[in-house]
């Protein structure tokens, strides 16, 4: 697509980039508000809302936000309703699928929901699979059909499938996009993230999709302290990026946004030095707004009674109740409840309401805030709205379950207090990432750099925990003395792990990045909700466990690609002589039960077994191709003249082969459609494999790590830090021999983590190619991939 045909404005484009925006509405069971009402300007008429709270109770979800909170708390497969009802569990059921953080994992994944939204999210990815807009209308519909189509697909997933020869896949660069400095005088959080929004999980759009970073820097006259780009993909015209708006906003913003349900607002802790403010800021949806780095704007401040009517680019700040700073917290939103929760160094929780939908204003009384302990600063907390429980963890290593006000499953109490308190479960570091919650399971996952013990590890809890130090995986033992101020972040499941069909108690794996000396990267097996024995992977960082540093990992993200699709496979052996088999043999494939039968078949599915006096071998050969042919519904195939019954259909989920007395099979479509099982009723003469093995789509995992050591990563001192991504498809295939997928080098320094949290677009069904990784770097006196800190977009290529 040529650059001058992203221009927005276009009545093709726009109609492009509603591919996946049709009306999407869920019912939520909380109490809302209206939310965001303010009217829209002429952007929002394509930038639409994510979720818009109406009369009805009802959300409608049309865009995909991506900050921080969508890396912590997850869900696995919740089941059916029927399910749920079988099991007595629907009110928790119910709570799960109308979560919106919920239905937008759904859509990020490419994965069917459940519950009320379940046909209207498969409708738009069916919509968005064919390649249709909102309106029914082909996208290609324009004054260039191609351009159209490949407007729709301009962005697409990292597709790193294809094998080199001698079966390995072959090591890509992570290729730099661009960078921006950010500033050079201090750095951003460890624990900051940039955040995403992407019009939909179809289309890259030039004018809708943009992208916030922190920068770390006090905010002046000459230093922006929050910066937004957009125009951010290689197709687009002019300058990419160019830059949305630029503010200063008064204060040091060091830690990670949080999006409104609209793009329209962020919420971000940002501090003055000693004391910490919630700051509320709304910006123009019609790029350019105002501000460069170098020359911010000034949004106007307001009070927070003026806030919900005020005129874009503006701003409330609310200073948290004692006036306490912090450092370490992010703020965590939840959509549903228009509340905010966040920590505070002073070892208080903090909770706002309303933030978006209303007056915004910190809850003071009713227990709020919230002192955990006065002796270690609260990091970052997660809340569960199922069992209405904020988790959250401190600088002393405890974890917290906190009555959040809210009635839920576990947390019943009205006013804020302390429901939980786990035993010390990091001596040195404390527990400095926010804990990882799957809801529907009920588990939450906390990270630690040095245990009771000297080891760092990650610790499991029931939600409903009240004590204790939980169930710990080990990740490497010792490691933590290694290092004098080593911090465990957070690790990340897999599509096993999501895609596992018990709702109760999954299985799957979670991937960590250890702080060991040398870094290691750990799979962590989950069968059926518990963690196993920790496998450790390749080595992904040098030993340089001498010095001091604050761990050498940054927080693991997972990317479920769908435009790297693994096609189910299977087999079907015959293995004895079909001239003495009984009457009734069956095999299924998919959602089909062939029957063997003498003669020539009366019924479609049936399959004419070769009984003649040959050899078994010989009888087993003719009875496979029959079976071929049957399956493939190809009279033509047939070793027995009429094998294939008048008005057969083929089989909808494969198409078949036939060699020897081996029938093999492949999914006629990857994914849901595609995938299929194989059984028998014969265990003696048919044997089956394979079936329901495939994917709709390949699973990577991404971080980044000081002084990599894997191939393409520079490690000649501690300056030099690496990003680098790993296939996990197959968790089988995970051993230290596993090697980098791509690597980037970026400048770290020994008292960070190389970079902040890492955010990926959504893939693409088509083409395959490149999808965007945001991240800020985290060194000062960096270099690479620009001077300071850096804000990046890098992508990595299909081999």
């Amino acid at each position: 697509m040529s650059p001058k045909d992203c221009k927005p404005g276009r009545p093709w484009i726009a109609a492009v980039m509603f591919a996946i925006v049709a009306s999407l509405t869920v019912f939520t069971s909380a109490q809302q508000r209206p939310e965001d009402s303010r009217l829209l300007d002429p952007r929002d008429s394509l930038h639409v809302p994510i979720l818009t709270f109406g009369p009805q109770g009802t959300a409608e979800l049309q865009g995909l936000p991506d900050d921080w909170t969508h890396h912590h708390l997850v869900f696995s497969d919740p089941g059916t309703e029927q399910d749920a009802i079988q099991n007595g569990t629907y009110d928790k059921w119910l709570k799960i699928v109308n979560e919106p953080r919920y239905i937008m994992q759904q859509l990020k994944r490419g994965s069917p929901a459940q519950g009320p939204s379940a046909e209207d999210v498969g409708r738009i990815e069916e919509m968005a699979r064919a390649g249709k807009t909102a309106g029914g209308q082909e996208a290609s519909e324009s004054p260039n059909p191609a351009q159209a189509k490949e407007a729709a697909s301009a962005l697409t997933g990292i597709a790193l499938s294809t094998a080199w020869p001698g079966g390995k896949a072959r090591p890509k660069k992570i290729k730099k996009d661009w960078d921006e400095a950010l500033g050079a005088t201090t750095a951003p959080s460890y624990a900051s993230f940039p955040a995403k929004w992407s019009f939909n999980t179809t289309t890259a759009s030039c004018a809708n999709d943009f992208v916030i970073y922190p920068t770390g820097q006090a905010g002046s006259a000459t230093q922006a302290s929050i910066i937004a780009y957009y125009n951010l993909f290689s197709g687009c015209t002019g300058t990419v990026p160019e830059v949305d708006w630029a503010y200063n906003t008064g204060g040091t913003l060091a830690l990670a946004p949080v999006f409104s349900a609209k793009g329209s607002q962020i919420a971000f802790v940002q501090t003055s030095g000693t004391a910490a403010s919630l700051a509320l800021l709304t910006f123009p949806l019609t790029p350019p707004g105002t501000g460069t780095l170098t020359a911010p704007a000034t949004p106007t401040s307001v009070t927070a009674a003026n806030y919900p009517t005020c005129t874009a680019p503006c701003m409330a700040t609310i200073s948290f109740s004692g006036t306490p700073n912090d450092t370490v917290s992010n703020p965590y939103y939840d959509y549903s409840t228009d509340s905010l929760y966040v920590g505070a160094s002073n070892g208080t929780l903090h909770k706002f309401k309303p933030v978006f939908g209303g007056t915004p204003a910190e809850v003071v009384g009713s227990g709020w805030p919230l002192t955990l302990n006065a002796s270690y600063a609260t990091t970052t907390p997660v809340y569960d709205g199922t069992s209405a429980c904020v988790f959250v963890g401190n600088t002393g290593g405890y974890l917290y379950s906190v009555n959040s006000g809210n009635a839920g499953t576990v947390c019943t109490s009205t006013t804020a207090s302390i429901h939980g308190t786990s035993g010390q479960l990091d001596q040195t570091f404390g527990i400095r990432d926010a804990p990882l919650l799957d809801s529907t399971a009920a588990r939450i996952y906390v990270f630690v750099g040095n245990d009771t013990s000297g080891n760092n590890g990650v610790f499991q809890f029931p939600t409903s925990f009240t004590s204790g130090t939980g169930t710990e995986a080990v990740l490497q033992s010792g490691s933590g003395a290694t290092g004098t101020t080593t911090y465990q972040l957070s690790g990340a499941f897999d599509n096993t792990y999501y895609s596992s069909s018990s709702s109760s108690s999954p299985s799957g794996d979670i991937y960590v990045c250890g702080t060991g000396s040398p870094a290691t990267l750990y799979q962590i097996p989950i069968s059926s909700n518990v963690m196993g024995t920790v496998v450790a992977g390749p080595t992904v960082g040098a030993d340089v466990g001498t010095q001091g540093y604050y761990g050498r990992c940054s927080p693991v993200t997972e990317f479920f690609n769908t435009s790297a699709p693994i096609t189910a496979t299977g087999t079907v052996t015959l293995i004895s002589n079909p001239r003495y088999w009984g009457a009734g043999e069956t095999v299924t494939v998919g959602a089909t039960t062939y029957t063997f039968v003498t003669g020539t078949p009366t019924a479609a599915n049936q399959v004419e077994l070769y009984t003649s006096s040959f050899s078994a071998a010989t009888n087993e050969n003719r009875t496979a191709q029959n079976l071929y042919a049957v399956i493939n519904a190809s009279s033509a195939e047939c070793y027995s003249a009429g094998c294939v019954y008048t008005g057969q259909t083929a089989n909808a989920s494969v198409t078949a082969t036939q060699a020897t007395n081996v029938v093999t099979l492949t999914a006629r479509t990857a994914g849901a459609g595609g995938d299929f099982t194989l059984s028998t009723n014969y265990a003696t003469g048919i044997t089956v494999s394979g079936g329901s093995n495939g994917s709709n789509g390949t699973d990577y995992i991404f971080f980044s790590v000081f002084v990599g050591a894997q191939t393409g990563c520079s490690n000649a001192n501690a300056n030099e830090g690496c990003v680098m991504s790993f296939n996990v498809t197959a968790p089988s295939n995970f051993s230290t021999t596993l090697t980098a997928l791509g690597t980037l080098n970026v400048s770290s320094v020994t008292s960070y983590v190389p970079t902040g949290g890492l955010i990926i677009d959504n893939a693409l069904s088509t083409p395959t190619g490149t999808s965007q990784i945001y991240f800020p770097t985290l060194y000062t006196a960096g270099t690479a991939p620009c001077t300071g800190i850096c804000a990046v977009q890098a992508s990595q290529a299909a081999p």
